[in-house]
């Protein structure tokens, strides 16, 4: 009996070694994988990929329509962009305003690739160069666009978001003085 219980130990023991190796591993890979992934997902987020390769000077119908539904996708993306400013308006947080920034940096990526695949800047000659540069002037319209509202964001932030925010804690202070609170609007409330 004393000779089975010596074999064993050293049987455990590697047992225990590749036990702890294939734990090690998993965590290793899982780590590395989770890091990959945080990366891959900051990087898409802040760099906008083209949808497809760039259109060729002589643009066929189906390039126009690729050029067509990038700029709605670039508009949509822009409306979902602006909402958010309409947040900021409403109560002015830096955290918020961070996020706003990463938004816009986003789009932008995705304007350019949209104006860089469908070559806007160069003329377009042929039965579709009138949609040519209505798409064009679009593209550069929703640029303007965007630059206005983030000229307005910026004018907010320095010069109507600090009286707002003394505005509200001086109501905080006058109910606080006469003994009463302030409730929150409900969301779906828009009585004043």
């Amino acid at each position: 009996m004393s000779s089975e219980q010596s074999a064993s130990p050293p049987d455990f023991r590697r047992y225990r070694r590749f036990l702890s190796w294939l734990v090690l591993g998993f965590v290793s890979l899982g780590s590395a994988y989770m890091l990959v992934s945080v990366g891959v997902s900051i990087y898409r987020r802040r760099h906008a990929v083209p949808l497809g390769a760039p259109v060729g000077t002589p643009a066929s119908p189906a390039d126009l329509q690729g050029c067509v539904e990038e700029l709605s996708d670039v508009e949509k993306g822009l409306e979902r962009h602006l909402e958010s400013f309409h947040n900021l308006l409403a109560h002015y947080d830096t955290a918020e305003a961070q996020s706003w920034s990463e938004n816009e940096s986003f789009w932008l990526g995705q304007w350019k690739a949209a104006g860089d695949r469908c070559r806007f800047s160069e003329p377009r000659r042929g039965p579709f160069a009138k949609d040519w540069e209505e798409l064009r002037v679009i593209h550069a319209e929703l640029r303007n666009i965007e630059t206005t509202y983030t000229k307005e964001l910026q004018s907010f932030a320095q010069h109507q978001a600090p009286r707002l925010d003394q505005m509200r804690d001086r109501l905080k202070l006058v109910s606080r003085r006469i003994g009463t609170t302030i409730a929150a609007p409900a969301s779906g409330d828009t009585t004043p």
